[in-house]
């Protein structure tokens, strides 16, 4: 049970650093949303190591909490398809930048 809360409240904690990388406003300048997108990166690739490891321990024996297992890998799926979604958006962006006439 402590580790199933454990593993809620580390949920919790990259849901925090998505949202930190994800706040942006309409001045936020195109180098800020690359930022952001970058720190969105590795918080998803912080997601996939955490989610890699508990397989394993799970898979060798070394853990048998299938609750913290299946909700890491959700997380990760999950930060995967927003991260997915954000770099859509910034290519598209870009894209509508390299259009403008000056």
């Amino acid at each position: 049970m402590i580790e199933a809360i454990q593993a809620l409240q580390s949920a919790s904690i990259g849901t925090e650093k998505v949202n930190k990388a994800a706040t942006l406003t309409s001045d936020t300048s195109f180098m800020d949303a690359l930022d952001a997108a970058k720190k969105l990166i590795q918080a998803t690739n912080e997601s996939e190591q955490e989610a890699k490891v508990l397989t394993y321990d799970f898979l060798t024996g070394k853990n048998d909490n299938i609750h913290s297992l299946l909700i890491a890998q959700e997380k990760s799926s999950i930060m995967l398809n927003f991260t997915l979604q954000v770099r859509n958006q910034l290519i598209d962006a870009y894209k509508e930048i390299m259009r403008l006439n000056i």
